[in-house]
């Protein structure tokens, strides 16, 4: 059994995809944060350096970088890489 995470991307991981989603697999007992991040590099490799330095929001609350949290199909999910501007 899996779950199925939709992912909300924006900034440049939006840019990079070309989606504003994307919709990851996870086996149920591998749901969290640290193992979707991890997944999401092995699919989409060309955003992995602007993974290491993004935030990652499960119900519209930052997560730490070090904290790995179980998540769920219905959480609602997004990748927020830093934003730079003039």
């Amino acid at each position: 059994m899996s779950n199925q995470f939709k992912i909300l991307l924006f900034a440049k991981v939006k840019e990079v995809i070309g989606k504003d989603s994307i919709f990851i697999d996870l086996p149920l007992d591998e749901s969290t944060s640290f193992n979707l991040i991890r997944k999401l590099k092995h699919i989409y490799p060309q955003i992995s350096s602007t993974l290491e330095v993004s935030l990652l929001a499960v119900n519209q609350e930052y997560i730490s970088r070090d904290q790995d949290i179980k998540i769920n199909s219905n959480d609602e999910i997004a990748i927020i890489p830093p934003v730079s501007g003039g």
